[in-house]
């Protein structure tokens, strides 16, 4: 028999809270797989719990071997019609019949004496009743409070918002040029004397570069955590889709400043499959937007002994590292 149960929750992080108070154990001291990362769906509507299987390492001899649990397959939830019949109920349909008929009444014979007294015929039989599935449903209401709008103008947002970031990242040669050309004419215009390098691969983008002086004067375009090169990129963007005629993306860089962060991200990539490897434990790493987690991904797709997940809802989504099965 397996040791290993499964546990729900809200999130991965309460499932695994349950996990650890169901077997009085520790994060350390717990093995565990995660099946679903739980989704909280829009406005309440689709909404799925996180699962995870887990055992405590003491009942595995210490170790923390493949986890057989996490292959297995949930039984199917029983459906409403499949309940026991009660002793009153007449005997169930048959839904596989020609047309819908029930089957036909064995022989009288074969039937057992039925001394209840009869119903009247004018009593509505239980099994003439409609079944709950057969009642007419209460269409849902589409009045929305303000909140409820808001709420949803934000989950929109948030995805549109990822979106743009990896449409961005993978920008065509042809973007990629019309937007070196558009920015440009901004540096000019804001007068820095810098050349604007496109930069492609992985990661495709545009990045200005400036000499002595300029290159100092330059961290006025990036600002407190990038504001302002996100302020940059969002104008060459709206001049960049005029001039292409469709909406269109590119990445814009000052002074490799992305590109120091991704190479940063890497290196940490790298260190949490290292850790990974080393304990046999998930790591989870801190709430990144879109395009970091993509940087994450890539420098660990080619990794055989980890793979990477993306779990939890914005401005929270984060990246968990995981031991390949």
């Amino acid at each position: 028999m397996s040791a290993y149960e499964e546990f729900t929750g809200k999130t991965v992080e309460e499932a695994l809270r349950n996990a650890r108070e169901a077997f009085s154990v520790g994060l350390d001291d717990l093995d565990f797989e995660i099946l679903t990362p739980g989704s909280r769906g829009v406005l309440g509507m689709g909404a799925e719990p996180a699962r995870i299987v887990a055992a405590p390492r003491g009942a595995l001899g210490g170790t923390a071997p493949k986890r057989e649990a996490a292959q297995s397959t949930p039984l199917p939830p029983v459906a409403p019609d499949d309940r026991p019949p009660r002793q009153d109920d007449g005997p169930p349909r048959d839904s596989g019949g020609q047309g819908g008929e029930p089957p036909a009444a064995p022989a009288a014979a074969a039937q057992p004496r039925d001394d209840r007294p009869q119903r009247r015929d004018d009593r509505p039989r239980r099994d003439d009743r409609p079944r709950r599935d057969d009642r007419p449903r209460r269409a849902p209401s589409t009045d929305l409070t303000e909140r409820d709008r808001a709420e949803l103008a934000a989950a929109r947002g948030s995805v549109a918002s990822e979106r743009a970031e990896l449409d961005a990242a993978e920008a065509s040669p042809e973007a990629l040029q019309a937007g070196k050309e558009i920015l440009e004419k901004l540096m000019e215009l804001l007068d820095f004397d810098v050349r604007v390098e496109v930069e492609t691969g992985d990661t495709s983008r545009l990045n200005v570069v400036g000499e002595d002086a300029e290159k100092e004067a330059l961290g006025a375009l990036i600002g407190r955590k990038g504001e302002r090169l996100s302020a940059l990129q969002h104008l060459v963007n709206l001049m960049l889709s005029r001039k292409m005629g469709d909406w269109t993306r590119v990445l814009v860089d000052v002074e490799d400043y992305r590109g120091r962060r991704e190479r940063q991200l890497v290196e940490i990539a790298r260190r949490a499959a290292d850790r990974v490897v080393e304990t046999g434990k998930m790591l989870q790493l801190e709430p990144m937007s879109a395009l970091e987690r993509r940087w994450i991904h890539i420098a660990l797709r080619d990794n055989p002994d980890v793979v990477t997940q993306s779990i939890g809802e914005e401005p929270n989504r984060r990246i968990v590292v995981l031991p390949r099965a």
